[in-house]
């Protein structure tokens, strides 16, 4: 018994069984064909977004939906069913997808295409039907390697959402930061799309408009003892990154854009042994957004990750889904915080709201059925592809889905 592990981008405990096996499956990343005439790639499910990126943004190609971050593998991507920054045009990262082969814990490999809702319960399903061993994706084509970025800063959180919903139905990405530092709780918009060659790029990066970057060029080398990311630290960086940007259009390269998580390597050391808890839910009224983001000013502490978007619908029985407001923040983890975010759960389920599983730690089965109403679809579907619950993992028997 156990579950599939890819890069271990996940916040939580999906991606381990302590009871048994994690299974290790960066090993499996070939490229195994390429169609230019349709975009579609078919690739070994260990292959990352980052090796994706790496061969085939210097071809005009860039994956139609990632993440915050492009250390995840293919596999991962589809368990999670990532959504990224245009979520309201593109939706998430399995509605791109074309077919998946899965390995069932009963030896036979099935591939698996949309029309099959073993599709759908495994986009989501946190590795729980099978283990994917190639996927089929289609990529998009791009005029180049930057990103068009528009700003707006608003004033306070409540026009931050009024400018998303103007602004979002003109851009591809869409995407605010509040300061919850600040008393009012002002905030920034980031308006994106491609960047032409010809209109939108300086002379410099004409020359090399397909430009990749290899990463972050330096990390953290070790836990330290104490929480670098303390009080005073998140309070300086929320003023930073306020002062730092003005009202304007900028041209910016792919990386700083799409994965500012990728600047550092290993960032999350700096939070120090006890780590830190991401929080992210999703709620379909801006009521309801407003009374959670009320009680979320009088947490425990306060963040400097932020992350405002709206999300479309997404199918699948553990869909993490729209139409909606999603917030994601990033809490020390302390006793007091985790009990101040149990009980904020509720609240996010009393509105219709739901916990992205690929970055929960806190659910108890309870509260997972009241966010997750279609479970028990997505558990007659697990029964078929897995008789004898094999694949487990320690989130699967924290929310109740498995037994131990």
């Amino acid at each position: 018994m156990g579950i599939p592990r890819g890069l271990g981008r996940s916040y939580g405990d999906a991606s381990f069984y302590s009871g048994g096996y994690t299974w290790d499956v960066r090993g499996h990343k070939a490229l195994l064909a390429w169609d230019e005439d349709r975009g579609c790639l078919v690739a070994e499910a260990g292959m990352s977004l980052y090796e994706v990126i790496q061969r085939f943004l210097p071809q005009g190609w860039f994956p139609i939906v990632v993440p915050g971050t492009q250390f995840v593998t293919l596999g991962g991507a589809f368990a999670s069913n990532i959504h990224g920054k245009n979520h309201h045009r593109e939706g998430s990262f399995a509605d791109h997808v074309e077919w998946i082969d899965l390995f069932l814990p009963s030896g036979e490999e099935r591939r698996v295409t949309p029309a099959d809702p073993l599709f759908w319960a495994t986009a989501g399903g946190m590795g729980l039907t099978g283990i994917i061993t190639r996927i089929c994706m289609r990529l998009a084509r791009i005029p180049s390697g930057y990103i068009h970025n528009q700003v707006k800063k608003a004033p306070d959180w409540e026009r931050v959402l009024l400018t998303l919903k103007e602004e979002e139905g003109k851009f591809p990405y869409a995407v605010a930061w509040l300061d919850h530092f600040h008393r009012t709780n002002r905030g920034i918009v980031h308006l994106g799309r491609w960047a032409e060659i010809s209109s939108d790029l300086p002379a410099a990066y004409r020359k090399k408009p397909f430009r990749i970057y290899r990463g972050a060029q330096f990390g953290v080398p070790f836990t330290p003892p104490f929480r670098l990311f303390n009080s005073f630290g998140r309070a300086v960086i929320s003023a930073w990154y306020w002062y730092r940007h003005t009202e304007e259009e900028t041209v910016l390269p792919y990386a700083p854009y799409f994965f500012p998580l990728d600047g550092v390597q290993k960032w999350n050391r700096l939070w120090g042994y006890r780590g830190f808890l991401q929080f992210q839910f999703i709620v379909p009224s801006e009521e309801g957004f407003r009374v959670i983001w009320t009680k979320l000013q009088k947490a425990p502490a306060r963040s400097f990750l932020t992350v405002v978007k709206r999300l479309g619908a997404q199918k699948g029985p553990l869909a993490f889904t729209g139409p909606g407001w999603t917030l994601a923040i990033d809490l020390p983890n302390t006793p007091e915080m985790r009990l101040f975010l149990k009980a904020l759960i509720d609240v996010v389920l009393a509105w219709e709201g739901k916990i992205y599983l690929t970055k929960d730690s806190l659910l108890d089965p309870q509260q997972f059925r009241g966010a997750y109403p279609e479970w028990q679809s997505f558990w007659e579907l697990k029964v078929q592809a897995d008789p004898l619950i094999q694949l487990r993992s320690d989130l699967s028997i924290r929310v109740g889905l498995t037994p131990p």
